[in-house]
């Protein structure tokens, strides 16, 4: 390897000097490698390595107590701890991805007409025109067609098949969709579920009629874009702007009561607190006279032993410890 760095670091430089890179794949990061000279090849070999290294390291640093310094987001996907949100604004993204999921398991129970209809609605937020919904007509397993019209100048005739499946989508299923394609028209298939590596490489195979793909996720993505099966709450939050000439803002006192950032989870969700001593404790601008108390409030009235339910940070080590370590003795 170049300049002597380990997989481990070559992965750190690539995703810390880019912080666009939230989420990156392996293979990605590999490639990225290469191009800089940090290795010598980008085969999959190399990129397994550099993701078994990473993995390596979320692991030990679990097992140590401490903070990892990349997040497995999985299917190969890696970013940093330092990139990602933290407070309220973690709060918000934590909120955000329940509300996907909720959506996501409504398209499931929804009625297959009526999924083909939002499909539809879908298409047209999209920019396509003259959508049409043929899935009760049996048009060789076409459920919506449309127009996409490119530049105001190329038409693009767009058949579309929908599965609300659980399961991945097969390579079967992609050579099925484009054996009802007529010619000149071009494949989208639509899945609340995922699709198969084969299934992928069969869409994009460039000697056949081409088949765009979208997932579960992607649609999701979509439909909280255009504010469909969503309610849109907007969060206004202040911060002092001290370029602002006329005022003079004081610099911070060492007399300023100053609190500790701590956290739980509680049903897959963090919630965080500032701590400022045993009988004072702010969880959503609530002031709680104990840890338990607060707790009480996240779990909705069930009891809690506060002491051992939040957790914070330790600055010098970056270890994570139960608050009762907070504890004036």
């Amino acid at each position: 390897m170049s300049q002597n760095l380990t997989y481990l670091e070559i992965a750190y430089k690539i995703l810390s000097e880019e912080p666009k890179l939230k989420e990156v794949h392996y293979r990605d990061l590999a490639n990225k490698a290469f191009d800089l000279g940090l290795i010598e090849s980008d085969d999959l070999i190399i990129a397994g390595n550099i993701a078994s290294a990473i993995n390596a390291n979320i692991r030990k640093s679990k097992s140590q107590g401490t903070e990892p310094k990349f997040i497995s987001f999985g299917k190969g996907l890696y970013g940093l701890s330092e990139h990602e949100p933290k407070g309220i604004f973690a709060d918000i993204r934590n909120k955000n991805q329940n509300v996907k999921k909720q959506l996501l398991e409504a398209l499931h129970a929804m009625h297959p007409s009526k999924f083909e209809e939002l499909i539809g609605e879908v298409l047209r937020n999209l920019g396509f025109e003259n959508v049409q919904i043929t899935g009760k007509t049996g048009d060789g397993g076409i459920d919506v067609t449309g127009e996409l019209i490119v530049a105001g100048l190329i038409k693009n005739n767009v058949s579309v098949q929908v599965k609300r499946w659980r399961n991945n989508v097969q390579r079967a299923s992609i050579s099925e969709l484009r054996g009802s394609l007529r010619p000149h028209q071009i494949g989208l298939f639509i899945t609340t579920s995922d699709f198969s590596r084969q299934s992928a490489e069969e869409a994009e195979n460039p000697f056949k009629a081409p088949i765009s793909l979208m997932n579960g996720n992607e649609l999701v993505d979509l439909l909280c874009e255009f504010g469909v099966g969503i309610i849109l709450e907007k969060v206004t939050i202040f911060d002092i702007d001290k370029n602002e000439i006329n005022f003079d803002f004081p610099e911070p006192t060492e007399t300023a009561e100053k609190g500790i950032e701590i956290f739980a989870n509680y049903k897959n969700h963090k919630h965080f607190a500032i701590y400022f001593s045993p009988t004072k404790i702010v969880y959503e601008n609530e002031v709680y006279n104990s840890p338990s108390g607060a707790g009480m409030k996240v779990q909705n009235g069930l009891p809690v032993n506060g002491w051992k339910f939040w957790k914070f940070t330790d600055a010098k080590t970056g270890k994570i410890h139960p608050i009762e370590r907070l504890r004036k003795k």
